[in-house]
């Protein structure tokens, strides 16, 4: 699947991520001299959120760009750690900036991501209109509506082996009318299965996760 950066972009970006902003229009976040962006997607639809994404590469440390957004926010930031990554987060009236910064080399390399609080829908319902197993937790709903084919990734966890999930998902998706566009490739830990309804192509990939659960993420690509 493609969308892995995507989805550690739109994770980190909601890491930290207030309850509340107030009105305004998309921002453009400063960067520091020797930074280069590159654009993610220009639309995701994080967990119902709308939000603009980039990647970057800098000549600056982590501790240096750590320091350039605080004073850049004038000290309006909120720092988390994220694994060996530094997430700096920043309100700018209805949206929400976060950059995640980490160590490469002798600079720096991360994301940013630009989220439209103001947007969040009161009832939204991640993983809506596909099948999940009971006690399943969805935790991320990713679309990108705005791509060449519109593409949606959701990710999920349940205590249920990869051979269930498997079987579960294979008898909902052929009751739903999708077919499966060859045999998979399952092992014991793990399977990816590929199925077709008319134009749309969904990809079903099972992982286990520790002992007792598994994670499951399904990717539909709808033109």
């Amino acid at each position: 699947m493609r969308t892995s950066t995507r989805q550690r972009l739109a994770w980190a970006a909601c890491a930290v991520l207030p309850l509340m902003a107030h009105a305004g229009s998309w921002p453009s976040p400063p960067v520091p001299a020797g930074t280069r962006t590159d654009e993610v997607a220009q639309h995701i639809v994080f967990n119902g959120l709308d939000m603009h994404a980039q990647t970057f590469t800098s000549a600056q440390s982590q501790d240096e760009l750590v320091e350039f957004y605080r004073k850049a926010w004038d000290k309006e930031v909120v720092v988390n750690r994220l694994g060996q990554a530094q997430v700096i987060g920043h309100r700018d009236g209805d949206y929400y900036i976060t950059v995640q910064v980490s160590g490469s080399g002798a600079g720096s390399k991360g994301n940013i991501g630009i989220v439209d609080v103001a947007s969040a829908p009161k009832h939204f319902v991640p993983g809506k209109g596909l099948p999940a197993p009971a006690g399943s937790k969805v935790f991320n709903d990713i679309a990108y509506p705005d791509d060449s084919v519109p593409a949606r990734t959701v990710a999920m966890r349940n205590s249920l082996s990869p051979a269930q999930n498997t079987a579960y998902f294979r008898e909902r998706l052929v009751a739903d009318g999708w077919k499966a566009s060859d045999a998979g490739a399952c092992g014991g830990n793990d399977c990816v299965m590929r199925y077709e309804r008319g134009d749309s192509k969904l990809t079903l990939l099972v992982m286990r996760e520790g002992a007792s659960q598994s994670q499951v993420l399904i990717n539909v690509l709808q033109p």
